[in-house]
């Protein structure tokens, strides 16, 4: 599927999750990027790098994806935009893992997470099944997350209100971050919460 969203030009196969309401709020909330260094994990089709590295063009951002489906679709779609940024197809950090000594540090991890309680299988579903929590994939997401963000860095990360909020709070503090609900999209029954995470540093 061909489609034009916010003046970029995206190719969107079946199995490659269409950008909704969670990926417009997580791209409408990042602001003032000069020079950072940025990495979204699950990019999908590619919409909310694009969407920033059209807007700030000055900083270099990086895309990590599961999907190999979808991390061709990032890669064909910066091109067909005339955008630069490096797609990587990986399982959250695991590609930087295998760089033992050249580790990457970000100043802004972006993450439109599987947040949904439920146990779908597939390609496609992998980007909204987030087993019976709606957290199993944020988890390792967050035991991984301080090893390669800076430590005055920041992580914006999509949940929904179905998801465990409270098991996901505690496990935001107790990886080191403090955290607070930056925005939401009302949907329904269903609310869909942009948490903004920084490094606790105080110690």
């Amino acid at each position: 599927m061909h489609k034009v969203v916010d003046g970029l030009s995206l190719d969107i196969p079946s199995d490659v999750y269409d950008p909704a309401e969670d990926s417009f709020l997580l791209a409408e909330n990042v602001h003032d990027l000069t020079n950072e260094k940025v990495l979204e994990v699950g990019s999908g089709s590619g919409y909310v790098s694009l969407y920033l590295a059209k807007k700030f063009p000055r900083a270099d951002f990086f895309c990590v994806e599961i999907n190999h489906i979808a991390a061709n679709a990032t890669k064909k779609n910066a091109k067909q935009n005339s955008i630069n940024l490096e797609v990587i197809c990986s399982d959250l950090f695991n590609s930087f893992l295998a760089k033992e000594n050249n580790m990457q540090f970000f100043d802004i991890v972006l993450f439109n997470s599987p947040y949904l309680p439920v146990k779908d299988f597939g390609l496609l579903e992998q980007a909204w099944a987030g087993g019976i929590d709606g957290l199993d994939v944020v988890i390792p997401f967050l035991k991984a997350l301080p090893f390669f963000l800076k430590n005055n860095g920041c992580c914006y990360l999509v949940v929904s209100s179905k998801t465990n909020l409270a098991l996901l709070e505690s496990m935001i503090e107790y990886q080191g971050f403090n955290c607070l609900i930056k925005d939401k999209v009302v949907e329904g029954k269903e609310s869909i919460l942009l948490y903004y995470l920084k490094k606790n540093n105080t110690e």
